[in-house]
């Protein structure tokens, strides 16, 4: 395609110009006329032009809950069973949010941990130690309820909880120690779904969160 631009061009120099004029330079009285700009200008255009067909650009890392416990069933986000169930990710943003959606109301808890890994993923989180959350029995959540999860690096609390868009203060941790992950913990007949797609949340995120991005060390 070069090759048949660059003869297209040629094909608009005068007559009087041969390939040895193109190569060493055209006639002083000529170089700076309208036809040679015009030819000079489509050689290098077709000749120095950037491929744009490189193909597709990668679409953004999803956030999934690769980690959970043997009893514990992670199917397109949604989670039941009895365990723990937590995501490689972790939060290194300033300001993250997300939602979890109580599809099924029952025991639960909602909220970050560090890696955790054997026994301690057959339990719950929440021991303030590995693990910070928002427990079932103190938000009275039914079936549809959606849980805001608001984690902020650099503000006191670090981690606050919103049940369908209201602030549930006396539920917010002051501090969360080291790295650590969106996580959940069910048990019984709760079923949950996780919500990381800033396009499907139900509710704003507050001010100055914004949805959690996949970590750059994935």
């Amino acid at each position: 395609q070069k090759t048949g631009c660059a003869s297209a061009a040629l094909q608009q120099l005068p007559s009087s110009w041969h390939h040895s004029t193109l190569v060493r330079r055209p006639r002083i009285d000529n170089r700076c006329s309208p036809s040679w700009l015009a030819a000079a200008k489509a050689i290098m255009g077709c000749c120095c032009s950037k491929n744009t067909t490189d193909g597709p650009v990668a679409a953004p890392q999803s956030i999934e809950l690769t980690e959970k416990g043997p009893d514990v069933a992670v199917k397109k986000s949604m989670i039941s069973g009895t365990g723990v169930a937590y995501s490689s990710n972790t939060i290194e943003q300033d300001a993250a949010y997300w939602e979890v959606v109580v599809e099924t109301a029952g025991p639960f808890r909602i909220g970050v941990a560090r890696a955790l890994k054997g026994g301690a993923l057959a339990g719950s989180i929440g021991d303030e130690e590995k693990s910070w959350a928002l427990a079932s029995a103190s938000c009275e959540c039914s079936d549809g309820d959606v849980i805001g999860i608001a984690f902020g690096q650099a503000e006191l609390p670090n981690l606050r909880f919103y049940r369908n868009g209201d602030e549930l203060p006396k539920a917010e941790v002051q501090r969360v120690r080291g790295a650590v992950h969106p996580a959940v913990s069910v048990a019984g007949a709760t079923k949950l779904r996780c919500v990381f797609d800033e396009g499907q949340f139900k509710h704003e995120p507050p001010r100055g969160h914004t949805a959690l991005r996949a970590s750059q060390s994935l």
